[in-house]
């Protein structure tokens, strides 16, 4: 891999997003790396690769090694060994079989998976057979790959590596620490129906989207209404435009979309504040936003403006952190994610996704806003409310992980 090294710098190369996934005899986890593609699977994620088992006859002895296709579940059998291959100490490896495991990764490629997954950093990768050229194409093509390393192989995966990967322990939490943040807006789409929106209304200061189950309503950027507003995308196509910051409009109307669909009319929660998460504590807390100035976030607290908040956590670490909203709305959310370290983190405002699957990207609590009547709402929204302006028509909940 060493050598592909001077793809790295050219303008269209995607960055490399290898993990090595270590593991011993010893690891206590040792289905993590499992755990977590059938996890993405359930969620919607495109997870393709092998995982290996043992494979046994109908008396439940085992007879051999199978590499199991993680996307359709097809075993392939790696090795039988026979009653003379066991007396010889060999493992009846199936050559043969290879260029079938092969062809689940290169498959893979061409979709291209969200994660591909090898199980494992065998002998034969170690020796740059295998599926060794599989791993180094997929790492080149930009598409996240982790791959299970045992600890007895580690300098020879960093030999492989060119050291260009990270090395991960073998649990669930390194796992979802390695996982891309800026992936949450992506999964906040993936369960979204492909069903027509009730209604869409723009108003001079806000967007409001109404779903099947819930209403979501955000600024609008433009300041201008558009009172017969029409289109044809789906619920799940608007929100697909949560992240196009070329258009602004669809920009909007993909976060309206989207908190259509998590912050449910029938969702529940307590209806306590996130500013009060760490009240009365002595943790350090950085408090991002133009919340209430005069309020006790924590003992030891610490207010600054979003637009200085990446340098501010480049520079500081701290036991907590408030986020506003409009993070998820402006793009910044999956940066201070990243940046904020072990911080425990609390999302507050009306803009804030209820969606539980935030809190695998970093998130503790999440507070935010369920319109509760939909059609006083667009009213308001018409009349030219901003999004603040529609508390008389809302609830507030405070989901903790």
């Amino acid at each position: 891999m060493k050598s592909e090294t001077h793809q790295m710098s050219t303008p269209m190369a995607k960055p490399i997003r290898l993990g090595g996934v270590l593991y011993a005899a010893d690891t206590p986890e040792r289905n993590a790396l499992r755990d977590f593609a059938q996890e993405l699977q359930k969620r919607g994620w495109h997870v393709a690769g092998l995982v290996q088992e043992f494979a046994y006859n109908t008396s439940g002895e085992k007879i051999g090694l199978d590499a199991v296709d993680i996307r359709t579940g097809e075993h392939l059998p790696l090795a039988r060994p026979s009653k003379e291959d066991r007396e010889n100490g060999t493992c009846g490896f199936d050559l043969g079989r290879l260029s079938e495991t092969s062809r689940v990764l290169r498959d893979a490629m061409q979709a291209p998976a969200d994660l591909l997954i090898v199980e494992k950093f065998g002998e034969r990768e170690q020796d740059g057979r295998g599926l060794a050229d599989e791993i180094v194409a997929a790492a080149m093509q930009g598409i996240p790959t982790l791959v299970a390393v045992p600890a007895s192989a580690l300098e020879t995966w960093n030999e492989f590596s060119g050291r260009l990967g990270t090395l991960l322990p073998h649990d669930m939490d390194s796992l979802w620490h390695w996982w891309p943040k800026w992936n949450l807006y992506k999964e906040l789409t993936l369960g979204i129906p492909d069903q027509r929106p009730v209604q869409i209304v723009i108003g001079e200061k806000a967007i409001l989207v109404e779903g099947p189950n819930g209403c979501g309503v955000t600024a609008n950027p433009s300041g201008q209404g558009h009172p017969n507003f029409t289109t044809e995308k789906t619920l799940k196509d608007l929100a697909r435009d949560n992240q196009n910051r070329a258009d602004i409009l669809a920009h909007a109307l993909g976060i309206a979309a989207t908190l259509a669909h998590h912050n449910r009319y029938d969702l529940c929660g307590p209806d306590t504040s996130g500013l009060d998460h760490f009240k009365g504590k002595d943790d350090s807390v950085l408090v991002l936003g133009h919340f209430p100035k005069d309020r006790a976030y924590s003992n030891n607290s610490h207010t600054i403006a979003p637009d200085n908040a990446v340098q501010h956590l480049y520079d500081h670490a701290y036991d907590g952190v408030i986020l506003p909203s409009h993070t998820f709305r402006e793009g910044a959310l999956a940066t201070l994610l990243r940046l904020k370290g072990t911080a425990q983190t609390v999302m507050v405002g009306p803009e804030t996704p209820l969606c539980p699957n935030l809190f695998d990207y970093g998130i503790n609590v999440l507070s935010g806003r369920i319109i509760t009547d939909a059609t006083k709402a667009a009213d308001l929204v018409t009349a030219g409310a901003s999004p603040k302006e529609l508390k008389p028509v809302s609830r507030y909940i405070t989901l903790n992980q």
